[in-house]
Parts: C-alpha cells; structure tokens; sequence
C-alpha cells in the first residue's frame, strides 16, 4: 500500500469481514481512523498502545492481566509515495494498525468491567459497549496472530508466519524438567462442536512416538477449529487447557514408553506451575512447551514398543523399579513366569536381554539426575543401586562414551548456549 488514504480503505473494507474492531495511528499515536467509527469516542488505553508503538516489529501483539488481546501491524510510507493529507498533517513515515480488543472466551462481567476501566467508559455508555464487546468474535491467540500476518503481507508485502512472532517455545522447559525429576527421585527413594479431534490425534501420535522435532512441522489452521470452552474466563480457559493439554500427553507418554512415575510428576509439575500463573502470555509460553517436553521425554527413553502384554508388563516393572537392586530372577518373580523362559521370550520379542534393558534403564535414569540435578556422582551411583561408584562410572561411559561429569559439564554448556540464544 502506498498511501495512508490505502490503509484506511483496507481497514473500512476489513472490519465488516472481520468484526474485529481497529484504528489506525501515526507515529506520535494519534488517531487517523477506527472502524466501528464511532470506537473514535473510546480509543484504545495509552497504557497499551504505548507498548505495541515500542516495539521494533512489523507485527506486534500483547495481552491485558485479564487475557484480552491487542494486535499490532506497523507500516511505513515515504513521503513520495503518499498523497493524501488529513488536517494538513504530514503524514511520511510510520502508521500503526491496532486491532482488538479480542477475547477468546465470550466476555463475562468481571472482564467487562475491567475493560470498562481501562477505557474510561461511564455507567451511561457501558450497557451499549457490552453488547458490542460481545458481538466480537473470539479468537485464540494463533488465530488472531494468524490474521495479523495476513494484514501485515497485505499491507506491507512481507512474508512472516505466525511462529515468526511468537516467542520460541519449542524447547524443554529446563526449570519445569528440573524440578519433576528432583521430585521423582525423592519420591522413588522414599518409594460450538468440539472438532479438537484431529489436532488432538495428530500432538498425541507425536508424543506417543517421540518425535519432538516435528512439531516445527505442523500449521494450525484455527479458522475451523472449535475446541470449546472449558473455563469462565480467558484466563481460566488458558489454565483449564493446560490441564487438558497435559493430561493428554501423560497418557500418550506412558503408552510411548515413559514410565508413569516420571510422566505423572512432570504433569503435576506443570499444571501447579501453570495454577500459579497469572500471565496470559506466560501461560501461552508454557502451553507451547507442554507436547514438546512429553515427546523429547520419550523419545529420551526409547522404551521399546510392543503390543505384546506381557513383555510390555515387564518393561513397566523395571521402569519403576530402577531405584532399586532388581535382577532378571526379580522380574521373572513378579510376571509369574521361570527366569529361563522369561528371558528366553523377552529376547526373541525384543531382540536384547532383560538385564540388557535394565542397565538402559539405569543408564537413562543416571542422565536424567547428571542433566536436571546437582546430586553427587557417588549419591547417584547409590541411588541406582550400583555396586559401586567405579562400576556405575564404567558401565556409563561405555554406554555413552563419557564419564558422568564430562556428560554433566556438557550438559551444562548446553544450558548456558539455550539460555544465551
């Protein structure tokens, strides 16, 4: 677009498709335009539009403490390229496009009135602005970031995708993978339709197979996604999300392979962090590291898989019972079965020996502590039931070609390089 007369044919043609309400503003935040017209007599809070003006983005958004959302599209004009003055203004250089406020759940009243505040709005107008407000159509954050990439290509002729603007939380959450597994030890020492469906098949698939990776790979079309709402709020239906979210990847992992001692500490671990939340933007942050944190965890573990019963028995048994000096005769006891013939049909399913997948186990396990935890290599050693530390050290580095502290001092860097990037 080369004219600011352009940009506000773009937002009066816009708002009747979209129903989202938006204004246009030049560099000093001034108003040139909304749509509704009548939103002129209730321009966005300074409080917010201060805060999308900073930022160096084509795209912008930001969300209020009680999760309403705000988009921003920024674009520039040169002098030549515009030939429409208002008031006599010059108006080269940068205009903002401010959009919202959106929702993701219908308003209730509390959200309402908190709105109302932040406007300014008086008791005589809010009855008119409620039905307004609730005529909005809601929208989660990715579609909403969605339509700004659209507007933005529009306005601007530049390519981004949503993951473009979304802060990169397609990484282990190390704080959250810490605090389970510390936890996990000191426990195992001390012994409109809901059409969510196909994504929901497609995230748990990802994390029963551990495949973290590709989920770089999936584009979310939100436009016919309807998941229903769970919660009263935006900010409970954030919170309630995460819990379903985190339910369903526990129950994927521990058919994935991860035993459920470590998947359901990392569950509780994840929705008590997010109840302890207030921040819709930090809680969207940890909503994106839910089904990334379950499948690496289980694609870490590598637990084979079968479909066989009682071979899959056995590998929960010995997933639990790691912390504790097991031995194939142990195993076979608890499945019912002769130490020969267990061993000899756990084998030929699986192709390695059960006291072969026991060490596996441990050594796992061991990483998990070296990786998430400052224990002592000795209190690590006597935690997994080695026989010694000189064993426990000689039977990791053969399984990983280090010993435990050079696998911990790498481990470390590679915190340090994540945190620094």
């Amino acid at each position: 677009m080369d004219k600011v007369s352009d940009i506000i044919d773009f937002l009066e043609m816009l708002y009747p498709d979209s129903g989202v309400p938006c204004c246009l503003l030049d560099a000093d935040g001034c108003l040139l335009s909304a749509c509704p017209d009548w939103m002129e007599s209730f321009p966005i809070p300074e409080k917010y539009t201060g805060r999308l003006l900073d930022s160096p983005e084509h795209i912008s958004y930001l969300s209020t403490a009680y999760g309403v959302y705000f988009g921003c599209v920024r674009a520039a004009l040169s002098a030549q390229d515009n030939s429409r003055s208002l008031s006599g203004a010059d108006f080269c250089g940068c205009y903002y496009l401010i959009f919202g406020p959106v929702n993701l759940t219908p308003y209730s009243e509390s959200e309402l009135h908190r709105l109302f505040d932040d406007y300014g709005v008086r008791q005589e107008a809010q009855s008119s602005l409620r039905s307004f407000f609730r005529m909005v159509p809601q929208f989660s954050l990715n579609s909403f970031l969605q339509k700004l990439v659209f507007i933005n290509y529009c306005v601007n002729q530049e390519k981004r995708s949503v993951k473009d603007v979304l802060p990169a939380v397609l990484s282990d959450d190390v704080a959250v993978t810490a605090q389970s597994t510390e936890k996990l030890y000191e426990q195992k020492s001390a012994e409109e339709h809901n059409n969510s469906h196909e994504l929901e098949t497609v995230l748990m698939e990802l994390v029963r197979t551990g495949r973290p990776d590709s989920f770089q790979d999936i584009m979310i079309n939100e436009s016919g996604l309807h998941a229903g709402i769970t919660g009263p709020t935006s900010l409970r239906q954030l919170k309630n999300n995460i819990i379903i979210t985190t339910t369903l990847s526990t129950r994927a992992a521990i058919e994935g392979g991860l035993d459920s001692d470590t998947a359901f500490q990392l569950s509780d671990t994840f929705i008590q962090t997010a109840e302890q939340i207030s921040d819709p933007d930090a809680l969207n942050e940890l909503m994106g590291k839910i089904v990334y944190t379950f499948a690496r965890r289980v694609q870490e573990v590598q637990t084979p898989v079968t479909s066989d019963s009682i071979i899959m028995k056995a590998v929960r048994y010995i997933q639990k019972n790691t912390a504790s000096h097991i031995t194939v005769s142990d195993v076979a006891r608890y499945m019912g079965f002769s130490r020969s013939y267990l061993s000899s049909y756990f084998k030929n399913e699986l192709g390695f020996s059960i006291g072969d997948f026991i060490t596996r186990c441990k050594m796992e396990e061991a990483r998990q502590l070296l990786r998430y935890t400052d224990r002592p290599v000795s209190s690590i050693s006597s935690c997994l039931c080695f026989s010694s530390q000189s064993h426990f050290q000689t039977a990791f580095k053969h399984k990983y070609g280090v010993t435990p502290l050079q696998y911990r001092r790498e481990a470390q860097k590679e915190g340090l390089r994540k945190a620094e990037s």
